[in-house]
């Protein structure tokens, strides 16, 4: 081999270890920094770990919050819901998959559950069957209760309207379709009387025996429509009705949400429901079910 060859030998191999096997080698472990990085971001170390599952009581209830997008509410919701008259027996936290690192709430929660897929609305109705409470409250991640609120659902379901109850409650038109123009609750018509409506949302209270026939039925669409599926299916095959507790004008205590927090915190361009176009399908939602024969409020009894 001559002195020209062996040096175009030598350029050629120099040029192949640093352009194939190191490039290759800095892609490797750049991707294993990278793949530590996010794993310990995803990672959490409980500060507390949950005590141990009581048997079921007859009376009691269960509070499920969620976290997504909006964990730095959490504390103020928590100490919303210790401070209600009637005091919950634990209260849990449901931790959606999202972009934000994990928040460690074990302190302040009983129990503390994160999954690392995207349940979207569906994730916290299910995990409330291993509630061992007579009576489930859940709560959007923008709702602080007043503190009668409890109370309120309570002698709401004592006076016969044993039910679906939500504090942010949809009269649906006649003409089909989804719309909420016409609300009783929170955010919607304030009554002194409890209001029977079509589904509700923001909050709700139910004995958890009613949650199961959420599950009887398929939802039409995983996407969005949570509260009008579990209203539905709850009359549908369980014969339950959907009321809004009484809002009265004179007395926020009983209210499902302080008026100022939910208007300012939430329904804005961070709430999930707003991060995408969801009228249709809760369009789609209604006019299948009113085709499978749902009489909605406006039209029952004719």
């Amino acid at each position: 081999m001559t002195k020209r060859e062996s040096r175009g030998f030598l350029n050629g191999a120099k040029w192949w270890w640093n352009t194939r096997v190191v490039g290759l080698i800095r892609v490797r472990i750049g991707s294993r920094l990278k793949q530590i990085k996010q794993r310990n971001s995803d990672s959490i170390t409980f500060a507390k770990d949950a005590g141990k599952m009581t048997s079921h009581t007859t009376d009691g209830i269960t509070v499920i919050l969620t976290a997504y997008k909006r964990q730095n509410y959490l504390q103020e919701q928590i100490e919303a819901v210790r401070q209600q008259s009637i005091k919950p027996v634990e209260i849990w936290v449901w931790s959606n998959r999202s972009e934000d690192e994990l928040v460690d709430v074990s302190d302040l929660a009983d129990r503390v559950i994160c999954s690392n897929s995207n349940f979207s609305f569906w994730g916290r109705f299910a995990v409330a069957a291993m509630a061992r409470t007579n009576f489930i409250a859940f709560f959007d991640d923008d709702v602080l209760p007043q503190s009668y609120w409890f109370e309120n659902c309570v002698n709401t379901i004592d006076q016969g309207f044993d039910g679906i109850l939500g504090g942010s409650g949809v009269l649906l038109p006649k003409a089909g379709g989804y719309s909420s123009k016409l609300k009783a609750g929170w955010n919607g018509m304030h009554s002194d009387q409890v209001t029977e409506v079509d589904l509700v949302g923001h909050a709700w209270f139910m004995r958890k025996e009613h949650l199961k026939f959420m599950w009887y039925e398929e939802p039409l669409n995983w996407e969005n429509g949570e509260d009008i599926h579990l209203s539905y299916m709850a009359l549908k095959h369980g014969g339950i009705k959907t009321f809004v507790p009484p809002h009265p004008e004179h007395n926020l205590a009983l209210w499902s949400c302080r008026p100022d927090f939910g208007k300012v915190v939430g329904r804005t361009s961070v709430a999930t429901s707003k991060m995408a176009d969801h009228k249709s399908i809760r369009n789609d939602v209604v006019d299948k079910y009113r085709a499978d024969g749902w009489k909605i409020v406006s039209v029952r009894g004719k």
